[in-house]
């Protein structure tokens, strides 16, 4: 995937919900029911994504913070960028959005650098699927609700 040092890229709110949690990031896509992780750098991409920075800004961020060329961190960060938006988290933005470039305090040491990895799980995929008001049993989410279907059969 090839990017354009003005590109911006934005998050697929409200389908896609995230939390940074110590250093973690953690992303769920409500409609497909699947949910991600990703490591520090990949946190720091999305949050510099969350603030509508172009990538030519998100490659001198990690060219800054981390030991890493710009020519590396723009491959790393292409390939990230192509997982993102082959799961559906982002899209790309219109060019001309009202945004405010990257301002970040500067590091005292650049830290060892490894390209962002985004990890996905989709064991609860039929949890994150269900209507809590509507798909669930009197006891609340998580409990589904059965099959009408399915009880008349057994009673049977």
């Amino acid at each position: 995937m090839m990017i354009k040092a003005q590109d911006i890229y934005r998050i697929n709110t409200p389908r896609v919900i995230f939390e940074n949690i110590d250093g973690e990031l953690i992303l769920v896509h409500m409609e497909k029911g699947a949910y991600y992780t990703t490591d520090e750098v990949g946190a720091l991409v999305w949050e510099l994504i969350d603030g509508l920075a172009t990538t030519a800004e998100i490659v001198a961020v990690l060219a800054s913070e981390y030991d890493v060329t710009r020519a590396d961190a723009e491959g790393a960060l292409a390939a990230f960028l192509e997982r993102l938006t082959g799961e559906d988290l982002v899209s790309m933005e219109n060019p001309a959005v009202e945004r405010t470039p990257p301002r970040r305090a500067p590091v005292a040491a650049r830290r060892p650098f490894r390209a962002p990895a985004l990890q996905s799980y989709r064991d609860m995929q039929d949890m994150l699927a269900l209507d809590p008001i509507h798909d669930v049993e009197a006891a609340g989410w998580p409990v589904p609700k059965a099959d009408d279907d399915s009880i008349t059969s057994q009673s049977a």
